[in-house]
């Protein structure tokens, strides 16, 4: 059940992003209209109005259809059949919420084509000189201060460890440790995101420089402010970890929780963004006399992807959404497609399979030639019995938070942290009522079979050899 209420948390608001994202297409700005070069005379014409219905309408079947499909989710137990239900469901929400932006964008094109709308066009490309590169709003304190406050969190843990090493069996540093240095580094990949798009060129609207320039201000100062918030959740996040690996005896839960505010905190940021920039949009509209950087549509692949073998630049903004992409036609271009369409039709299904394979798969005990098995996959210990020492059947198990591993509802395995007493490997089924617990070269270890009466079996072996 905690997955599930994980995964609803955190994924619903995506679709209510994407969902927000693709059905702003349907209203005309900055000259287009789904993607596509629209004059402002040619929206009022039946066949376009028609194409803007047909639209909208699809958007809101979709969109109600993704809201029911994951709750199927809750009438299934088994974890990994829960994680692939979510991973699946949002490679189908992208996939479908895109679909009515293709078919708009489509028929868009074919009515200008059908109208030899296309020759009437003339194409221009524009830069503003006036001020280049002076428009920056990014500055280098404010977001230096929220790295460097990130940095020292993720120091905190190496300090403590040097001067106290004991606190290795208190506190689980090295992990913690870790997870505070990827925050930060997180943290450093967010400020260059953010330098990056700072330096952008000045946007061209009007033949009035002094319009051009207030416009791409007004909107640089947007991101700016976006992406400091963001990078302030980004260390309060760091600070989060780090004060529940002191603080709370279950620092797993903490850690969990003040995750899944960072990522939903995150996500509604960009509700208020993306309205933010329309309104500067709209305050705008009546200035805008020039398309920036206008370019045939021809080139955008459903609005979507940019295909312009002319075109030497492999990055460019986007039509849809906020940001750029890439221009598929150069190597760059090519290269990320090739690699995004393997991570996306090739790694997420190989790890819901394994993730299945992993639950469904019991694990088993075995004695053989003096040498204790522990097999599931394939064999994940292998212990001289001659080494077990302390060997005790239990039948309630200590409080522990994951390492590294796996923690499911009928299998825990891997490195496990027990408050107070450290590090143990484990290797069992949580529903089982008894257990086996002992040491073997100096390390702690809890187990079992698949059931009882394997534990039961081993247990009875171990005894007889010491």
């Amino acid at each position: 059940m905690i997955v599930n209420i994980i995964m609803f948390f955190t994924m619903y608001p995506v679709l209510l992003v994407l969902y927000f994202c693709f059905r702003g297409q349907y209203q005309y700005a900055d000259g287009c209209l789904f993607a596509v070069n629209m004059k402002p005379e040619w929206i009022k014409k039946p066949e376009v109005a028609a194409i803007v219905e047909k639209f909208r309408r699809e958007m809101k079947q979709y969109f109600i259809f993704l809201l029911i499909v994951p709750l199927s989710s809750f009438l299934i137990k088994y974890i990994s059949i829960q994680l692939t239900i979510w991973m699946m469901w949002i490679l189908l929400a992208i996939a479908l919420l895109c679909l009515p932006l293709v078919h708009a964008n489509n028929g868009l094109k074919r009515w200008k084509t059908e109208h030899c709308l296309y020759e009437t066009e003339k194409m221009e490309h524009r830069i503003e000189l006036k001020a280049v590169g002076k428009i920056r709003r990014v500055k280098f304190l404010p977001f230096f201060l929220p790295n460097l406050a990130a940095l020292l969190l993720a120091l905190v843990p190496v300090w403590a460890k040097s001067f106290n090493p004991a606190l290795e069996k208190t506190i689980e540093l090295s992990s913690v440790g870790w997870l505070t240095i990827v925050m930060w580094l997180c943290g450093v990949a967010l400020t260059a995101v953010a330098v990056w798009m700072d330096r952008q060129p000045t946007a061209v609207i009007n033949n009035d420089s002094d319009v051009n320039l207030n416009y791409t201000r007004a909107r640089k100062n947007i991101w700016k402010n976006f992406w400091l918030i963001v990078l302030w959740l980004n260390t309060a996040f760091a600070a989060v970890i780090l004060a529940a690996s002191f603080l709370a005896d279950n620092m797993g839960w903490m850690i969990l929780t003040g995750s899944m505010v960072y990522a939903l905190a995150t996500l509604l940021l960009c509700i208020p963004l993306m309205k933010q920039l329309r309104k500067i949009e709209a305050v705008y509209e009546a200035k805008r006399e020039l398309n920036d950087n206008i370019d045939d549509d021809r080139h955008w692949i459903w609005g979507i992807f940019y295909y312009n073998p002319a075109d030497r630049h492999s990055m460019v903004p986007k039509k849809v959404g906020m940001g750029t992409t890439m221009n598929l036609a150069t190597p760059v271009g090519k290269g990320s497609a090739i690699l995004g369409a393997v991570v996306l039709m090739v790694t997420i299904p190989a790890m819901c399979i394994w993730l299945i394979l992993d639950e469904f798969t019991p694990i088993r005990l075995a004695v053989e030639d003096e040498i204790l098995y522990a097999k599931h996959l394939n064999v994940d210990y292998e212990i001289q019995v001659e080494d077990i020492e302390h060997v005790e059947k239990i039948t309630e198990l200590p409080s522990w938070s994951k390492s590294s591993g796996t923690a499911m509802d009928t299998l825990e395995k891997g490195t496990f942290f027990i408050r107070n007493v450290g590090k143990c490997e484990v290797f069992l089924n949580p529903e089982n009522t008894e257990f086996l617990h002992f040491s073997a070269d100096g390390t702690d270890y809890y187990m079992s079979g698949s059931d009882d009466a394997q534990t039961e079996e081993i247990y009875q072996i171990i005894q007889s050899r010491e």
